[in-house]
């Protein structure tokens, strides 16, 4: 069946380019200049099958007007042969007309070969309808017979209404193929903690009778749909979503579905909403886990005593790294952070579990979605502590108060109060945000380096920079977060890792300045900035 349709192609091809090769030696001006320009035109074609659209120009351009030009072509030749009796004018024109017959399978291939799917960013009108591919070849065919009526060509005409009617045919064809609900989407429920990204099989399945070509445009920008276009011969073809949902509750998440006939006559749109999505806030997520964390502790035999305290050993496990002091051993100096901050630098290292740890969490937030995030990147730190019995201290604070504060307790009584003051997160509006707080070390080193030098336009810049760092050191000073975590290292001993979460909206500059002098105080910082 390939090699018959390819045969016939072939045929038509080889038959059309003769007719216009012939056109150029034997019709009159000006048509054979077309003939020449349309026999160059399917020539380069044949040779460069890629440019499909282009195929589909050239051959309208042929049977637009190769008639005109068959049309003198035999006219010349009906003149000459009236007196030997081989045809009429009549007979000549309904000749000339049925020579240009091949084009119109030629054009039928050429569309067909030519769709690749209905353009994305086209009429988006739900339902079916025609698309501007028929409107524009029903228009060129209609100006084709008003030319012929105006140039007197009934070849012309004839084609034009051959045309038409080929037209008429392969759209009624598809519009009683193509429904207008072509195809079906089974809805997946699915269940998915906000912000996380989950992934989902779906089927699409083909409700009409001949082969469809279609898109798929996600209408929210959270929303993925792969692959973006398809074919659909029969039966069902497989669809992968994504979805990262932004907030929770119930949401169905929609998906615009184009799909076209294989001439791209018929175009039918919809929108579906292929997935149910449950989405858990991160908070009521966090919460549950802790509180089946809980439940297993208390049915396991009871909450575990609060591990007698003691300076950890040097361990093997990495911390964090932190400024060199007065003592440090050498081999533990950390080179790349000392060349690339121009600062004496060493690594921090700790036996696993051997290091107490103080929470210190700042409860003000912008909006609801920075609190659901507050509240789980709390719970879950205090749970991760608690599943490695790191014995833990709490330091609560928000933009107005300290909260709370505590020594070091029991890390399952620690998660027990991070379930209690998640209720405390306050709603605030800070006015301003920062992007990156400035960095308090590096202010600092300039300085130093400014102090060294001698010109005037450096002595000023230096005056500003101290300026600069004594606001920050004053604002910092009487800060409801300086003021928490110093009380906190009051009650817990050094070495111990400060776990600070906090979007650092209006704390940026105090958790800096505090951070600073308790690692001078051998504390280690880990920043968890909710993002």
């Amino acid at each position: 069946m390939i090699m018959k349709t390819l045969s016939l192609r072939a045929l038509s091809q080889i038959y059309l380019l003769a007719l216009l090769l012939v056109g150029t030696i034997l019709a009159p001006f000006p048509y054979s200049p077309v003939a020449i320009i349309l026999l160059v035109a399917m020539v380069l074609l044949i040779y460069q099958p890629g440019y499909r659209r282009l195929r589909v120009i050239v051959t309208l351009a042929t049977l637009f007007l190769l008639p005109l030009v068959v049309e003198q072509l035999l006219d010349v030749l009906s003149t000459a042969s009236l007196s030997l009796g081989f045809f009429s004018v009549t007979q000549a024109q309904a000749i000339a007309t049925a020579t240009v017959l091949p084009a119109i399978y030629l054009l039928d291939w050429s569309l067909l070969q030519s769709v690749h799917g209905p353009d994305p960013k086209g009429e988006q009108k739900e339902g079916r309808s025609i698309t501007s591919t028929t409107i524009s070849l029903f228009a060129l065919a209609f100006v084709m017979i008003l030319i012929s009526i105006v140039v007197t060509s009934p070849p012309l005409f004839f084609t034009g209404a051959v045309f038409i009617t080929y037209l008429l045919v392969v759209l009624v064809r598809a519009l009683l193929a193509v429904p207008a609900t072509a195809f079906d989407i089974p809805v997946v429920e699915k269940r998915v903690v906000v912000g996380n990204t989950t992934d989902i099989t779906a089927s699409l399945t083909n409700k009409a009778s001949i082969g469809l070509l279609g898109t798929f445009v996600p209408v929210e920008s959270w929303f993925k749909a792969s692959p973006t276009s398809f074919k659909l011969n029969g039966g069902r073809t497989e669809l992968l979503l994504s979805a990262v949902p932004p907030l929770a509750g119930p949401l169905r998440p929609q998906l615009q579905v184009s799909v076209v006939d294989s001439r791209g006559l018929v175009r039918a749109n919809r929108v579906v909403e292929p997935i149910a999505l449950h989405v858990i806030p991160r908070a009521k997520y966090a919460e549950w886990l802790a509180l089946r964390y809980l439940e297993q502790a208390r049915t396991g035999g009871g909450e575990s005593a609060v591990p007698e305290l003691q300076a950890p050993r040097r361990g093997t496990e990495y911390l964090d790294s932190r400024s060199y002091q007065p003592g440090d051993e050498l081999r533990r100096m950390d080179w790349k952070h000392t060349v690339k901050f121009n600062q004496l630098t060493v690594k921090e290292f700790v036996e696993a579990g051997g290091q107490t740890a103080i929470i210190g969490v700042n409860l003000s937030v912008a909006d609801a979605e920075e609190a659901d995030r507050l509240a789980f990147d709390l719970i879950t730190t205090t749970l991760t502590l608690a599943q490695e019995a790191v014995p833990t201290a709490l330091a609560a604070y928000n933009h107005e108060q300290v909260l709370l504060t505590t020594a070091v307790i029991d890390p399952t009584e620690t998660l027990k109060h991070s379930l209690s003051l998640v209720n405390s997160i306050t709603l605030a509006d800070f006015g301003r945000r920062l992007l990156q707080p400035a960095s308090f070390t590096r202010l600092r080193r300039n300085m130093g380096l400014l102090k060294e030098a001698t010109s005037q336009p450096a002595q000023q810049l230096l005056n500003i920079l101290d300026f600069e760092y004594r606001a920050i050191e004053k604002a910092a000073r009487n800060h409801p977060a300086t003021v928490a975590l110093l009380r906190s290292t009051e009650r817990v001993p050094a070495p111990a890792a400060i776990v600070t979460v906090s979007r650092l909206n209006h704390d940026a500059e105090a958790v800096m300045v505090t951070t600073e002098k308790l690692l001078r105080r051998g504390f280690t910082t880990l920043p968890l900035v909710t993002t």
